[in-house]
Order: C-alpha cells, then structure tokens, then sequence
C-alpha cells in the first residue's frame, strides 16, 4: 500500500465541506432553485475535470461504463442534498454528514465482506462522537426537519457510493473515474430538470462564477482526491476520514456565514481528530486496493 491516503482524505474531506458552505452561500444569494444550481456545478465541475485528464493525459477508454455509480453520488446523492441545504443550515447538513462513515463499514460488510477490525471500530465510535457533539452545538433554529431528512437520505446513497467505488478504482484511474461518473450524474441531473420542468437558472455572472466555484470545490476535487486516496487505503478506513467534513463544514459556516461556534464545537472537533491522528499513526491496513 503506497503512502499518502490520509492526507488526501483530509484533503478530500476539507474540500468537500468548503463546496458545501460555499453553495449555501450561492443557494441564500441567488435564491435559485437547487437543481438548477446542481445543474452549473456539475457542468463546471465536469469542463474542470476533462481540463486536468487533457494536461495529464489520463486516458478514458474503459472508464465510461463504469461511470453510472456517478449516478448515486453525486447524481441522486446530491439532488437530495442541495434540496435539503436549500432548508437547512449549512452546520446542520455538515454534522449529519457524520453519518456517512457509520454506513460505509456496514455497507462494505455487507456487500464486500470486509469486516472492519475492532480497532476501526473504536476510531468510528470517537470520530462519530466528536461529529455528534459538534451536531448539538449547531443552531436548531436555522434548520428543518424536512431538509435535514433531505440530508440524511443523501448521506445514504453517499454510502453506497463510497462501497461501489471502492471496487472501481481497481479497474479505472481515479481522474478519469472522476470524470466520467460526473459527466453521468449530469446526464441524470438534466434528465430529472426536463422531467420535472425545473426552473432555469437567473443569475449574474458574478453569481455564476460562485456557483461554478463552488461545483468545483464540491465535485471535482474531492472526488478526484477520494478516488485516488482509495488506491492507497480500505474504504473502510479511509471512510473515517470522512468525520473531519463537519469540523471543517462548521468552521466555514463560522467564518463565512457568520454561524456561531461554540465549546461543543471545539470539543467534537478535537474528538474527531484526534481520533484520526490514533487512526494514522496506526499501522497500516495492506487490504488497499491498486489501480492497474
């Protein structure tokens, strides 16, 4: 197993959590409707993306078929999830992200049989903890129930993502994976506005450029970061990386949005990542998978 996965997760989470905060930043100053929101993020997301496998060049032959588990995340995944940021706080959709790494081993037991050591599970417990205390400490007031049940569901088909990829990446590069999953996920994205008669997009262009950063942050990065740090770690392992999105996700939501921050903050967030320090100085799994 090479070395570097955990910086990429932390990375990946990091990133993750900024697009979130910056698209329910977009989401409160356009007032626009989130699918067609989803709609420009991933068409920025995508022209990013195909950029970075024309410099390098990454090769597509192979990568296409593969490509419909972008149909989960971030195609169904994140209908639901900019539905539901459309209702909620951002704090709130961050911290209930923390659901995703509880999923993810129970998941990859069940579909991989890759039954998590008792170690992880210890590191899933705290990191979890930490993510559930900083969930408390977020402003009720600015959320719903509806959009926070909007979340939750979207973490769900992120799980599964996350599983399904994992076996992915054994057979296609992660750039390219990156993009033709997303290039899926808009086909669907479009597929679900004709259907549904969504609204178009009415935006400046300076909040179109918002929204075209914030698909970036969101997609193609931590995709790209995700996919190739499951080249160097289990997924289960690298899905507890994935508690450090609502640390990051409420300190944005402070320094951005103007959320308040508070002592459970700081104490869940210091839970998570020491958790993850245990978990990286740990020695390493060797079940990672290699790309070909």
């Amino acid at each position: 197993m090479r070395a570097g996965g955990p910086l990429l997760m932390v990375a990946s989470a990091a990133t993750w959590a900024g697009g979130l905060v910056l698209t329910k930043l977009a989401l409160d100053v356009t007032g626009a409707a989130p699918g067609s929101v989803l709609v420009v993020q991933l068409i920025a997301s995508v022209g990013a993306l195909a950029a970075a496998c024309a410099v390098t060049g990454a090769g597509l032959a192979g990568a296409w078929r593969h490509g419909w588990v972008g149909l989960l995340e971030p195609g169904i995944a994140y209908q639901f999830a900019l539905a539901g940021l459309a209702l909620t706080s951002a704090a709130n959709a961050s911290v209930l992200g923390s659901l995703e790494p509880v999923m993810v081993p129970l998941i990859a037991w069940a579909l991989l049989r890759q039954r998590p050591r008792p170690r992880l599970l210890v590191v899933i417990a705290g990191a979890t903890a930490g993510s559930v205390l900083v969930s408390f400490s977020a402003d009720g007031s600015s959320g719903s129930w509806l959009g926070d049940g909007l979340v939750v569901a979207s973490v769900a088909a992120a799980a599964l993502y996350v599983v399904v990829a994992s076996k992915q990446v054994t057979t296609v590069a992660p750039l390219p994976a990156a993009l033709t999953q997303q290039v899926w996920a808009l086909g669907f994205v479009i597929a679900c506005q004709v259907v549904l008669a969504g609204p178009l997009l009415s935006a400046t262009p300076g909040q179109l450029v918002l929204i075209a950063a914030a698909g970036i942050l969101n997609y193609a990065l931590p995709f790209w970061l995700y996919l190739t740090a499951l080249t160097r770690m289990p997924v289960a392992r690298a899905a507890t990386y994935l508690t450090l999105i609502p640390v990051f996700g409420v300190l944005g939501a402070v320094l951005l949005l103007g959320e308040r921050l508070t002592w459970l903050d700081l104490v869940g967030g210091a839970l998570v990542v020491g958790s993850l320090v245990v978990d990286a100085r740990a020695v390493p799994d060797r079940t990672a998978v290699e790309v070909r």
